[in-house]
C-alpha cells in the first residue's frame, strides 16, 4: 500500500503493478457477466454453446481476487515494512478500507428487505455481519448483504495474513503453506458432510452452503497468490527483460487452453476440486500478465476502473435485482438470445461504473483516509491508492 501502487517499482524497472489493478476490473466483470444471468429468475436465456464460459464467472472471478488480493498484501507489507506499528496499522487500514463501505450496504439491504420483502434481520444478524467474522458462523455464513460471503472470508484471511507474511519469506516456505492449505481444506469438507451436524456446528441445510463458501475452502487460491509474489520478485526479478516476456507468454498460453478444460467439468471432481484447480489456473494469468502485460488488457483505463471494483462487486447484485424488468424488455426487443444478454450487459455496466466510482472517491477513499488520520497527525496530499480488495 505504497503512495501510488500504480507507479510503485522495485529496484528492477520491469515492476509496475498497475497490472493487479486492471485484473481486478476483468475480474469484476467477469462475475457480473455470470451474476446477470443468475441473479434474475428465471435465469437470463444464453446460448448453450458459450453457457459454460459466462457462468463460470462468478467463481473464477472471486478466485482471482483472492489471488490478487493475497499478492497485493505481501507487496503492501513489504513497502512498508520499516514503518513503526507495522501490524497495528495494517488491521487499522484493513478495516477502515472495507467497513465504512459494507455498513453502508448493511444499511441498505436492511431497509430493501423490510420495505420490498417484509424480512426484517434481528439486531443480533447485523451484529454478526458488522462483526466482519460471520463466515465462522454457519448459519451467517453468506451474509445478508448479497454476495458478501467473500468479506466474511478475507476478514478471516486479513486476521491471519500478519502471521503468514512473519513466517512465509521464501517461495519454498510458500510451497510447505500451499500443501497445509490444502489438507486444511480437504479436512474442512470431510468435517462438513461427516461430523458438523453431529458436533452440533451446523444443520443439514447449512452444509452446501459451509462447503462452497468456508474460508478454509478457499485459503489454498488466497496462497496461490503468495507463491505467485514470491516467483514474481524472488525469482523473476533477477532474469533480463526477453527472458521476463518468454516466461510471461509460456504462461498465458498455458492458460488458455487450461481454462478451457476446467470449462468442460472433466477436471472440477478430481483430485482437490474446482476451486484449487482455478488457483493454479488462474495463477498463470497472473503471473503471464505480470511478466507481459499486454497493453490493450493492461492499461490507465482498466487500471483506474480496477481500483472501483470493490464498489462494483457491492453494488452490483443490487442494481441487477433493481432493473430485472429491464432485462425482460430487452428481451422482448432482441429476440436473439445473445444479443438480448449483451446488450443487457451493457445497460448493466454502464449503470454501474459511474455509481461505483463516485462511491469509490466519496465513500471508499473517505473511509481510507479516516483511517490514515487515526495514526497520522498529518495526511499527504493525497490519499494511497489502495490496491487490495
Amino acid at each position: 500500500m505504497s503512495e501510488d501502487l500504480t507507479l510503485k517499482e522495485t529496484t528492477e524497472p520491469f515492476v509496475r503493478l498497475d497490472f493487479l489493478d486492471s485484473l481486478r476490473c476483468f475480474a469484476i466483470i467477469y462475475v457480473v457477466v455470470s451474476h446477470l444471468i443468475l441473479i434474475p429468475q428465471p435465469p437470463l436465456a444464453i446460448p448453450s454453446w458459450i453457457a459454460p464460459l459466462l457462468i463460470n464467472g462468478g467463481y473464477a472471478g472471486v478466485s482471482l481476487f483472492f489471488i490478487l488480493s493475497a499478492f497485493s498484501l505481501c507487496f503492501a507489507l513489504d513497502s512498508r515494512r520499516s514503518e513503526p506499528d507495522l501490524i497495528k496499522r495494517f488491521y487499522l487500514r484493513r478495516f477502515f478500507r472495507i467497513a465504512p463501505l459494507f455498513y453502508l450496504m448493511l444499511f441498505i439491504y436492511w431497509i430493501r428487505d423490510a420495505a420490498l420483502m417484509g424480512v426484517i434481520h434481528p439486531i443480533s444478524e447485523v451484529l454478526i455481519n458488522a462483526s466482519l467474522f460471520f463466515n465462522l458462523i454457519p448459519a451467517y455464513i453468506t451474509g445478508f448483504v448479497w454476495a458478501s460471503w467473500t468479506i466474511g472470508v478475507m476478514a478471516i484471511l486479513y486476521l491471519l495474513f500478519p502471521l503468514i507474511y512473519r513466517w512465509i519469506r521464501s517461495l519454498p516456505a510458500a510451497l510447505i503453506l500451499f500443501i497445509v492449505s490444502v489438507l486444511l481444506s480437504w479436512g474442512w469438507s470431510y468435517f462438513v458432510l461427516n461430523c458438523g451436524e453431529t458436533a452440533g456446528y451446523l444443520k443439514a441445510n447449512d452444509k452446501s452452503f459451509a462447503l462452497g463458501f468456508g474460508f478454509l475452502q478457499h485459503l489454498p487460491v488466497f496462497v496461490c497468490g503468495v507463491i505467485i509474489y514470491r516467483l514474481f520478485f524472488d525469482y523473476f526479478s533477477k532474469l533480463n527483460a526477453q527472458k521476463r516476456r518468454m516466461y510471461g507468454w509460456t504462461c498465458l498460453i498455458l492458460f488458455i487452453p487450461f481454462y478451457a478444460v476446467l470449462l468442460t467439468d472433466k477436471l472440477q471432481n478430481m483430485l482437490w476440486g474446482l476451486s484449487i484447480l482455478h488457483g493454479f489456473c488462474l495463477s498463470l494469468l497472473v503471473l503471464g500478465l505480470g511478466l507481459k502485460p499486454l497493453g490493450f488488457l493492461i492499461n490507465a483505463k482498466t487500471s483506474y476502473l480496477g481500483r472501483a471494483t470493490y464498489s462494483m462487486y457491492l453494488f452490483h447484485p443490487l442494481i441487477i435485482f433493481s432493473i430485472i424488468p429491464v432485462y425482460r424488455q430487452i428481451y422482448n426487443i432482441f429476440p436473439n438470445e445473445m444479443m438480448g444478454y449483451l446488450v443487457s450487459l451493457l445497460m448493466t455496466l454502464a449503470v454501474l461504473i459511474p455509481i461505483s466510482l463516485v462511491s469509490y472517491k466519496y465513500i471508499e477513499r473517505t473511509g481510507i483516509a479516516l483511517g490514515e488520520k487515526l495514526f497520522s497527525r498529518k495526511l499527504q496530499g493525497r490519499v494511497s491508492n489502495e490496491q487490495e480488495f
